[in-house]
């Protein structure tokens, strides 16, 4: 706990970072990493594959676009350097790693945005209790950039979470409900309208497992329905006793090399059936 106190002492983030406790959440996932590298271990190699996988079926010429950064431990950045002429690393905190690589690789970029876009619209909309924000049109976290290569990286099931304590009960429980599957959908239609290639890898299920037995399954995507997935696998996140004595937490993660397609195919099934 020290340790974790000390880390974020003297890495403290902007004051968006902290608005949405991003800052908190990497000296947490930097802790947990070290407790459970060796349960990460697959997770992270199978993430960095996806992501590769993506990218090379880009001419590799132009920009690539990675939503999500954090500490870069799942984004293999220094591939993506020597593939493309520019990496863009997005997130709302940008912990000390990424930093270092930014320094380390000339043509890596650091971006400090809300994924959303609407963190500042709705926190001001809930405390003067007014209507949410649309989230179905986020602004570019980076305006006017064109990418070849754009992937959104274990972040999707991450959206929402920031507004569960900015919301809290200051709005319908009907319209918080609709706000934040909308973020989550937004985001996926977002990605899936991006020029170039669109990778996405995302928790798409939280659960608790005694052994092969699961105790508890939630939906990590706020009701939204992805596509059957072109590849698939566990976090072992936090194996006991590192939440619990009585359980183990997993992940279900989600993997595209192709999004684009696979969404829209996905929606216009959506549509036939409706």
């Amino acid at each position: 706990m020290l340790r974790e106190l000390f880390a974020l002492w003297r890495d403290r983030g902007s004051a968006l970072a902290r608005s949405l406790g991003q800052d908190r959440e990497a000296v947490s996932i930097d802790a947990r990493h070290r407790r459970c590298r060796q349960a990460w271990a697959s997770h992270l190699e199978a993430t960095r594959r996806c992501i590769l996988d993506a990218a090379a079926a880009c001419p590799g010429k132009g920009t690539a676009l990675i939503l999500g950064s954090g500490a870069c431990l799942d984004v293999p950045v220094a591939a993506l350097a020597a593939r493309f002429a520019s990496v863009v690393l997005v997130d709302a905190h940008h912990p000390r790693p990424a930093r270092r690589l930014a320094r380390e690789l000339r043509n890596v970029r650091l971006v400090t945005a809300d994924a959303t876009g609407v963190a500042h619209a709705a926190r001001e909309a809930a405390k003067r209790r007014a209507p949410l924000p649309d989230p179905a049109s986020p602004p570019d976290p980076v305006p006017g950039l064109r990418p070849e290569f754009t992937a959104s990286v274990n972040l999707a099931s991450q959206l929402a979470i920031p507004f569960y304590a900015l919301l809290g009960r200051k709005v319908p429980d009907a319209a918080r409900e609709a706000f934040l599957s909308g973020l989550v959908a937004a985001h996926f239609n977002w990605l899936a309208c991006q020029p170039g290639r669109a990778c996405l890898v995302c928790d798409t299920a939280w659960e608790r497992a005694d052994g092969e037995t699961i105790l508890e399954s939630r939906d990590a995507l706020e009701g939204v329905v992805l596509p059957p997935p072109e590849r698939s696998w566990i976090w072992r996140i936090a194996p006991r006793p590192e939440e619990s004595l009585a359980y183990d937490r997993h992940n279900r993660v989600a993997g595209y090399t192709d999004f684009a397609a696979a969404w829209n195919r996905h929606l216009d099934n959506s549509r036939d059936l409706a």
